[in-house]
């Protein structure tokens, strides 16, 4: 090879972040619009719920403040996920390729890479979505990390039910609390329908830990492909839908966001959310590209590498209907 070794590599390790990273920003996203995205630090993340100390009391003048146990909630874990992929050229092909080939070969390999990050983010996010009504739960959820820390809820949301529970599996508020409530239908998406879930967010479900009233309400509508138009209709039209009157249809502009999903392939499940509430999505490393020869082999290997994680650490501000269950 007539450059220098260390030139050759650095130089089209340069040109893999040039490549990769176009075909990476050119991707539109969604996961970053349904979960609050955040940078990370740590192999994993772990916070425990406080259970909301109630209202302030009114305290007469020289009265004494009233004062109240503190009580801790759920403990929520969250984990960062490896994702990488590498190509491996023997010195001999390398040797003797027409010159710039090589150079061509890694450019797209990297254009690949940055494209197929954006859809691994895309399609690992759905699969809260996909697998959230899961009795058994899903390994998404599973937040353990072999030799450095155990979820105990295993495949479960944080509080060992499904994200995603029906009427007949309820959940407490708190450990020890009385299980009376769920955030998973079973019905078709419709302008009636839609109002029930609505209803079940903002005048059910909408309680903090101590069975107080607190202020949620849904902006977004998630729907796979298959139901954009159906969900179109619902939010747009001025009337009453399939009928004869002229009655006004009350699930007009209900939220403000009408996302579509295609990964989402469950094609009649459907999600009435808070954007960016009880959904955390972490980077911890971000796209990593290296273009190295092997000392041993003198076989020269790219590599693309990434890190990444997201968890649930709120139920309430999800209402799915039509959730596969297994």
């Amino acid at each position: 090879m007539p450059t220098l070794r260390s030139s050759f590599t650095e130089g089209l390790k340069a040109d893999m972040y040039a490549y990769g990273f176009e075909a990476y920003d050119a991707m539109l996203t969604v996961y970053d619009k349904i979960f609050e995205v955040e940078g990370s630090d740590k192999a994993y993340t772990q916070s425990t719920q406080v259970i909301n100390a109630g209202d302030l009391i009114e305290k007469p003048e020289q009265e004494k403040i009233v004062f109240e146990n503190a009580m801790e909630g759920y403990t929520v874990y969250g984990k960062n996920r490896t994702f990488a992929k590498g190509i491996e050229f023997s010195f001999e092909a390398v040797e003797d390729m027409e010159p710039g080939k090589i150079a061509n070969l890694v450019k797209d390999y990297a254009r690949t890479w940055g494209a197929s990050a954006q859809v691994n983010k895309e399609s690992f996010a759905a699969k809260f979505f996909l697998y959230g009504g899961y009795t058994a739960g899903h390994e998404v959820f599973n937040n353990s990390i072999t030799g450095v820390v155990t979820d105990p809820t295993g495949d479960l949301c944080y509080d060992g039910l499904p994200f995603f529970n029906l009427s007949n599996n309820l959940r407490p508020l708190y450990p020890g609390a009385t299980a009376a409530y769920y955030n998973s239908l079973a019905i078709d998406l419709s302008d009636v329908n839609l109002k029930t879930a609505y209803l079940r967010m903002t005048s059910t479900n909408n309680i903090d830990s101590r069975g107080r009233k607190i202020a949620l309400k849904p902006d977004t509508l998630l729907v796979p492909s298959d139901l954009k138009f159906t969900a179109m209709n619902i939010l747009n039209a001025s009337n009453v839908l399939g009928t004869a009157n002229n009655d006004v249809n009350t699930a007009q502009n209900l939220v403000s966001n009408l996302v579509e999903w295609q990964f989402l392939t469950d094609t009649n499940a459907w999600f009435l959310l808070k954007a960016k509430f009880g959904l955390k999505f972490h980077n911890r490393m971000p796209l990593t590209f290296d273009f190295y020869q092997d000392e041993d082999t003198k076989a020269y290997k790219a590599t693309c590498m990434a890190r990444w994680g997201a968890h649930v650490y709120d139920w309430r501000g999800v209402v799915a209907s039509q959730v596969s269950t297994s």
